[in-house]
């Protein structure tokens, strides 16, 4: 099972933290699989290797400011954890709902935060899923709209790349299915990557500095990425509104 969990915040004070809170937030979820399993701290924690999680930054409540985002008294805040393989689940999921029980807060960069509620059940923020059901009830679509809720970058050639054309966006999400899949995708739908073009960008971007890598973000609900099959291009069509 793959998929992923929000994880609802409140902040006990005025909490200040550097881009959209990513970095704290990775830090939060690594101190919490260090003390239930230091095999899996450390698959996440400075390896080479695909990650199994990401972390999306705050999403709703924090007032960005410059470099840092601010988190107001009392004001509710989220961000989502997304785990690409099972075992992930269970020693992030208990804890956070430890501490949301004994609605007691803690340290959190320079202030205190209280877990309000785990969400773990399909909602529009949390959801469920298996590699072999994605794969079997996939559909062909002409068009495919892509949204980057985490610090977002592309490894290419050894240089980070930071505008997400098809050929690194596809290649990416390819490398994590190849690294945490069992199901092989058919050598002929594999050939369908590359004739992946990008027909509309709608675009609020952020650079972040995370672990010393400049990255982007694109904020939810403000940006729209269109992507179609070069084959597919109409000169009278344009892409749907999407209600994202």
């Amino acid at each position: 099972m793959i998929g992923s969990i929000l994880i609802k915040l409140k902040p006990q004070g005025e909490i200040k933290v550097r881009g959209g809170g990513e970095e704290e937030l990775f830090r939060l979820v690594c101190e919490i699989l260090k003390r239930n399993d230091n095999n899996l701290f450390n698959e996440i924690n400075g390896s080479k290797k695909e990650s199994p999680l990401t972390i999306s930054p705050f999403l709703k409540g924090a007032k960005s400011y410059q470099d840092y985002s601010f988190l107001l008294p009392h004001q509710n805040t989220s961000f989502r954890i997304t785990y690409l393989r099972e075992e992930f689940l269970e020693p992030v999921i208990k804890e956070f709902f430890s501490l949301s029980a004994r609605e007691k807060s803690f340290k959190f960069s320079n202030g205190e935060i209280l877990i309000e509620r785990v969400d773990w059940q399909q909602g529009s923020k949390a959801d469920f899923t298996s590699f072999e059901d994605i794969f079997s009830l996939a559909q062909d679509k002409r068009i495919v709209i892509l949204e980057f809720c985490s610090p977002t970058s592309f490894q290419s050639k050894g240089e980070q790349k930071l505008f997400p054309l098809p050929e690194l966006v596809f290649s990416s999400l390819h490398q994590k299915w190849r690294a945490f899949s069992n199901v092989k995708i058919p050598a002929a739908i594999e050939e369908e990557f590359g004739k992946i073009r990008v027909i509309q960008l709608r675009l609020k971007t952020k650079l972040v500095n995370f672990s010393d890598l400049l990255s982007f973000m694109w904020w939810p609900d403000e940006n729209h990425l269109f992507y179609r099959r070069a084959e597919d291009h109409r000169q009278d069509h344009r892409p749907p509104q999407a209600d994202l």
